[in-house]
């Protein structure tokens, strides 16, 4: 399973990599271009649990399904704020540091993230959040950074990556996005 998650991952950053990342009738400064202030955007991917507790009771590397949706509102071409929401679609169990198992159950996380865009179709962001799950929840820094081909009408695909730092079960997750941009 791992070297099938290794490859889609090697196939998403070739394809993407090898896409023209902007073309002239999209480059912001053209005076034909349209700056659209919004963008919506869905998320599907896997988040990689580091230490998830499988039924021996030893620590392991869980691989579960995420969704999410995005809502992201750029103040200029350059930067922006974001609301990040995910929701992981599985149950499993950690430990925290008095050695006691924490259920985790189709947690929810959201993040209010700072976004910078150094290239067309590039962006980097980080932010705040919060992991809301029944048991327990925990408050959450989220890193990431998304890669995009732009499409006529503000239509949009790409790849994204993030980490969620969280006190006890921080994660990786790396999935596609489609999205679109909005706005006058």
């Amino acid at each position: 399973m791992r070297i099938n998650i290794l490859l889609s991952i090697i196939g998403f950053l070739f394809l993407f990599g090898s896409m023209q990342l902007y073309a002239q009738d999209e480059h912001p400064h053209s005076e034909e271009h349209h700056f659209q202030h919004h963008r919506i955007a869905v998320f599907t991917g896997y988040g990689l649990i580091a230490g998830a507790i499988n039924e021996d009771g030893n620590q392991q590397v869980k691989v579960i399904p995420v969704f999410g949706f995005d809502y992201e509102y750029f103040i200029n071409h350059k930067f922006g704020l974001g609301l990040f929401n995910d929701i992981e679609l599985s149950s499993y169990s950690v430990e925290d540091d008095h050695q006691e198992y924490l259920e985790r159950n189709y947690a929810f996380v959201t993040s209010l993230v700072f976004l910078y865009e150094p290239l067309i179709g590039w962006s980097l962001f980080a932010g705040p959040g919060y992991e809301f799950e029944k048991h327990h929840s925990f408050p959450v820094i989220k890193v990431g950074t998304e890669l995009v081909k732009n499409f006529n009408h503000g239509w949009s695909m790409g790849v994204a990556a993030s980490y969620e730092f969280k006190e006890i079960n921080s994660s990786l997750n790396i999935g596609l996005t489609a999205g679109k941009k909005l706005g006058k």
